[in-house]
């Protein structure tokens, strides 16, 4: 993947989300849960591609992990039809942790900022390629956020992605 394309994320996030991508909150115990789990489907009706073009289809699933945290697989779908898959396991204490599957980024950073709203950097080699924060509404019912990065060319990208929950 080219890096004038968007990160999966936040995420990809992510992710970014989503971004990003991204994405979990804190740990859950036993009668507590997150509002960030569950399956989020990108609204691309909603969301913003600088630059264009969107991608076809992006999906962000977040599940408590074992022994706490969050593992979140993000499935994409970009404009020209190739597909992209990336996973990763958080307690979004603000260390990094490996991600698979996306040639483009090894590691995230994301960190709590309250309990509707995360920090996440993706990263490569122990740079920043993507950046974003996601939040929650308060009906619970939206996840988005803005994700951005380096273009490759001395510019930056910048999307704002708009999840609906499934």
């Amino acid at each position: 993947m080219a890096q004038t394309k968007k990160i999966s994320s936040i995420g990809a996030l992510a992710a970014a989300a989503a971004f990003t991508f991204i994405l979990p909150s804190l740990a859950v115990s036993a009668d507590t849960t997150s509002p960030f789990v569950g399956k989020w489907v990108l609204a691309i009706d909603k969301s913003t591609f600088d630059p264009p073009p969107a991608p076809k289809s992006e999906t962000v699933t977040t599940t408590p992990a074992t022994g706490g945290g969050y593992h979140v697989v993000i499935d994409s779908v970009d404009a020209d039809g190739s597909k992209s898959h990336l996973e990763y396991t958080t307690a979004n204490d603000g260390k990094s942790v490996p991600v698979t599957g996306n040639p483009n980024i090894d590691s995230l950073v994301s960190t709590q900022i309250n309990s509707h709203k995360i920090k996440n950097v993706f990263m490569k080699a122990g740079q920043p390629v993507a950046t974003g924060t996601v939040s929650i509404s308060k009906s619970g019912k939206t996840m988005e956020g803005p994700l951005e990065g380096p273009d490759g060319n001395g510019g930056t990208w910048k999307y704002h992605d708009v999840f609906i929950r499934q």
